[in-house]
């Protein structure tokens, strides 16, 4: 299995600049930003303020990318968590409720009939593997906007501009259900097959990719312990009360 021709010649056309001294490219062709985000320096993404956010995906098409394609996100749980299930609340992506970790699957993007990492999935990036699901999507032509770096313009949004080169769409996230210290970690892309493997053929670099904030849900079962105090004190109210009567 190996990765698609066109990533290995991206991944190159980032790096030739660097090696020779020149500027790296200006904008990816594809990109993810979030509506008053903060870039953090440290993990290279792009983190939401908020437990609801727009999250925006960029394209700028070329000759191999362009509107006719179709387009996925991965939700990602971060810290790292699987194989083995669990019940981690959840979080909603444009009106649709994820199970937290129910309806995700274990292992690296894309979401394909063999979960196993292999060379042709996206970067692990720190990321993966863990529980993660995949949306589709298509960039609508009537949403240009004028072209960013999210990397040095993060949490801006796009402008939207009728003669813009870059194209948008927006999705609504919330992520109050979800427990802590959990995040959810975005990733774009699209596939190609190669040779019966689903394979990533372009992504948004790792640079670019962005991220929720810790979720405030709290959906743990109570130990036995702590039921058998909460029993107790129960109790103990429902006597008080009858002697006071």
């Amino acid at each position: 299995m190996k990765r698609g021709l066109k990533s290995l010649l991206a991944g190159a056309a980032l790096v030739a600049p660097l090696l020779a001294g020149g500027p790296a490219l200006a904008q990816p062709t594809l990109q993810l930003d979030i509506l008053n985000g903060v870039y953090d320096d440290t993990t290279d993404t792009i983190v939401a303020t908020s437990d609801q956010f727009t999250l925006y995906a960029l394209l700028i098409p070329d000759q191999d990318t362009t509107l006719a394609d179709t387009f996925y996100i991965s939700a990602a749980i971060t810290p790292k968590v699987g194989p083995a299930n669990s019940d981690l609340g959840s979080f909603t992506f444009n009106g649709t409720t994820i199970d937290v970790t129910a309806d995700m699957v274990y292992g690296t993007a894309p979401i394909e009939a063999d979960l196993t990492h292999d060379p042709g999935d996206l970067p692990k990036h720190g990321i993966f593997e863990t529980f993660y699901t995949e949306f589709a999507f298509t960039f609508d032509p009537n949403n240009t906007a004028l072209a960013y770096n999210t990397q040095d313009d993060a949490g801006q949004g796009p402008t939207p501009d009728a003669n813009g080169t870059m194209y948008f769409e927006d999705f609504l996230v919330d992520v109050s259900g979800l427990d802590s210290p959990y995040r959810i970690h975005f990733d774009a892309y699209t596939k190609i097959a190669v040779n019966g493997d689903i394979d990533i053929e372009e992504f948004v670099p790792p640079s670019h990719d962005a991220e929720s904030g810790v979720g405030n849900g709290d959906h743990r079962v109570p130990e036995p312990g702590t039921m058998a105090l909460l029993g107790a004190a129960l109790c103990m109210g429902a006597v008080v009360r009858r002697y006071r009567l």
